[in-house]
C-alpha cells in the first residue's frame, strides 16, 4: 500500500518550508480495487478495466516526488479506459509498449505510439485508454509551478496553458535527454534539496519548450468577471451541495446581485444554470457508460440530482429522450 505522506521539512538553518518528497507503491490483484484507486488518482468521472481473460488480474502504480514534479509508472494487466479530468496538474505520458490513445473516436483523438510522449488535454474532460499490458510513464507537475515558470520565460501573465498536440522533435530530443539525466535524482527520496529543485526546474523547461504551450482561452469569454467566476464555480463543484449563496460568494456579489448580473447576461437564473450544467454532465457520463456497468440513479445523484423523478423530466425536457435511452444507445 502506498506510504503515509512525510510531515513537512524545514531547511535546518531557518530557512522557509520545502516540499515533502513522498513516495507511493501500490499494488494488487482485485479489480474493484483497482478501479477505485484509478479514480482517485485521475480525478476520473469513470474508469473501466477490461480484464485480460489469458492470464490474471494485477495492477502497480509507483511514484515518487514532492508536489511541484512526480515521476509516475502505472502498469495494468488488463485494457484501462477512464474519462477523466486532472486538476492542478500538467502531465506528460508515454506508452512503454503499445499505444495510449486520447479521445479515440472523436475530432480530437490523438495515438501516441510507444515512447512518444503526448501531454493530457488541459480545462476539460476527455477519455484515455491503452492495451492490456501496457506500462504507462507520466510526468507530473504542479500546474501553478509550470504556469510561472511558463510566464517568467514569456514576459506574460501566469494563467491556465494549452499544450500543443504533437511535441517539437528537436525539444523533445532534449526532454528525453534532460528527463534521463535528471530521473536519479527525481526517484531518490534521500536527494538533496536544491540539487531536486535544479532538476525539477530544468525537466519543467524542457516540457514547456517540447510541447510549445499557449495561455488558454478564457472559458466563458465576453462575461463580466463576476460572472465568468460564478459560472467557474458551478462547473468545478456539480457533484458538491451549492446554493445560490454559494455561487453569490464565489462571484463576490450578493445574492440579487448575482440574479441581476446573469439576467443583464441573458442567463438563466444561476441555479437553473447550475441544473443545465449538471444535466449536461450527466448525459456525457451516461453516454460514455456501458449498460450493466452504471445505473442511472446513481449517476444522478453523483452529479446533484436527489429527486430522481424531477431528474427524469428534466432529462428528457432537455435532450428529447429517457437517461435510460442514453445509457443504452
Amino acid at each position: 500500500m502506498s506510504s503515509p505522506m512525510p510531515p513537512p521539512h524545514r531547511d535546518p538553518h531557518g530557512g522557509p518550508e520545502h516540499p515533502p518528497v513522498r513516495r507511493d507503491d501500490v499494488a494488487g490483484r482485485d479489480l474493484d480495487e483497482a478501479m477505485g484507486f484509478y479514480e482517485r488518482v485521475h480525478n476520473a468521472h469513470q474508469v473501466r478495466l477490461t480484464q485480460d481473460e489469458s492470464r490474471p488480474f494485477g495492477f502497480r502504480f509507483r511514484a515518487v516526488g514532492d508536489d511541484r514534479l512526480r515521476l509516475r509508472s502505472s502498469a495494468l494487466s488488463a485494457r484501462r479506459w477512464g474519462r477523466i479530468e486532472p486538476e492542478g496538474r500538467y502531465l506528460v505520458t508515454w506508452a512503454h509498449d503499445g499505444q495510449v490513445a486520447f479521445d479515440a473516436g472523436t475530432d480530437d483523438e490523438l495515438v501516441a505510439e510507444a515512447g512518444v510522449p503526448a501531454v493530457y488535454p488541459t480545462g476539460r474532460p476527455f477519455t484515455i485508454e491503452a492495451p492490456a499490458g501496457v506500462t504507462l510513464h507520466t510526468i507530473d507537475v504542479d500546474a501553478r509551478a509550470l504556469e510561472d515558470l511558463h510566464a517568467a520565460r514569456t514576459g506574460t501573465s501566469p494563467g491556465p496553458l494549452v499544450f500543443a498536440r504533437r511535441p517539437d522533435a528537436a525539444s523533445l530530443a532534449a526532454l528525453r535527454a534532460v528527463l534521463a539525466a535528471s530521473t536519479p535524482v527525481l526517484l531518490d527520496p534521500a536527494a538533496d534539496r536544491l540539487e531536486r529543485a535544479r532538476h525539477v526546474d530544468a525537466v519543467s523547461r524542457r516540457m514547456l519548450d517540447a510541447f510549445a504551450p499557449v495561455p488558454a482561452a478564457p472559458r466563458h469569454v465576453g462575461h463580466p468577471r463576476n460572472v465568468a467566476r460564478a459560472l467557474d464555480y458551478i462547473e468545478e463543484h456539480l457533484g458538491e451541495p451549492v446554493t445560490a449563496a454559494d455561487i453569490a460568494q464565489a462571484a463576490g456579489l450578493s445574492q440579487r446581485g448575482l440574479q441581476q448580473a446573469f439576467g443583464r447576461n441573458d442567463l438563466p437564473t444561476p441555479l437553473e444554470t447550475l441544473r443545465e450544467a449538471r444535466l449536461r454532465r450527466v448525459r456525457t457520463a451516461l453516454a460514455d457508460a456501458r449498460p450493466g456497468e452504471v445505473s442511472v440513479a446513481a449517476v444522478a445523484r453523483e452529479y446533484g440530482f436527489a429527486h430522481l423523478g424531477r431528474f427524469a423530466g428534466y432529462y428528457a425536457e432537455r435532450f428529447g429522450e429517457r437517461p435510460s435511452d442514453t445509457l443504452r444507445s
